[in-house]
């Protein structure tokens, strides 16, 4: 709701962070991130359950997503 610092990672289920896909100051408003179901190095996850980490003016939300290749 309001502008500000934005962190979202990918995790594993044992908490690993895989991928960090934004780390910025962003505006208020709306926004989309896609994800192409890489890690770091760019190598190609496997199907499964990955968790999600959003963090905005310290506030944490974590969500829960299943990649199917």
């Amino acid at each position: 709701p309001t502008d500000g610092s934005v962190r979202l990672d990918i995790h594993d289920a044992r908490g690993r962070r895989l991928r960090r896909l934004l780390d910025e100051d962003m505006a208020a408003g709306t926004h989309s991130v896609v994800w192409d179901g890489t890690d770091t190095g760019g190598r190609s996850l496997p199907s499964g359950v990955y968790f999600t980490r959003l963090v905005q003016q310290g506030e944490t939300r974590t969500g829960r997503m299943t990649l199917l290749r």
